[in-house]
């Protein structure tokens, strides 16, 4: 005998999430504030992965935890372009890219440092230095704001962030 196949219009899923809710043993208004959390991740990785696939980038990598809502590397064809990411409560999203400066380049890097900030500042684009235990890691990123993000914001970010990722490897003679 065949199975009978229904359309799922969302209740069984609705009414999953209020038996959680009948069970849970927090306030209302923290259920609601975990709620509209989860709505606005639905809504942000649904806008993340259309953009990007309007702007011909694959997504990959994707990453969702206490400190972060959601999490992509970014690829343009086989080329890694850098990653995006938002945390629960920041107001955008993080646009981004790791360099990693050898030890023995260190030196180096010091030395234009300053030229590097400059050059990066002028485009929007922050820097973040750590020092790990084999690498200098630099971190590059912008901010769009969840209001503003749209293909051609998104586009011209990751356009001033590869600015400065070249920079930096011809600055460090990469």
């Amino acid at each position: 005998m065949a199975k009978i196949k229904f359309k799922d219009d969302g209740n069984e899923l609705r009414n999953q999430i209020f038996k959680v809710l009948h069970n849970s043993r927090t306030s209302a208004k923290k259920d609601l504030i975990v709620l509209l959390q989860c709505a606005d991740h639905i809504r942000n990785k649904m806008i993340i992965e259309e953009t990007a696939k309007e702007c011909n980038l694959k997504l990959s990598g994707f990453l969702t935890n206490d400190d972060l809502e959601l999490y992509y590397d970014l690829k343009q064809g086989r080329h890694d372009v850098g990653y995006i990411s938002k945390g629960w409560t920041d107001p955008g999203f993080r646009v981004g890219d790791i360099i990693e400066v050898s030890k023995s380049n260190v030196f180096t890097f010091k030395d234009k440092i300053y030229a590097l900030l400059t050059f990066c500042a002028t485009r929007g684009v922050a820097f973040t230095v750590k020092e790990r235990k084999d690498v200098v890691e630099v971190q590059m990123d912008s901010v769009i704001y969840s209001d503003g993000f749209n293909k051609k914001v998104f586009e011209q970010v990751l356009h001033e962030l590869n600015a400065c990722v070249e920079k930096a490897n011809e600055l460090l003679g990469y």
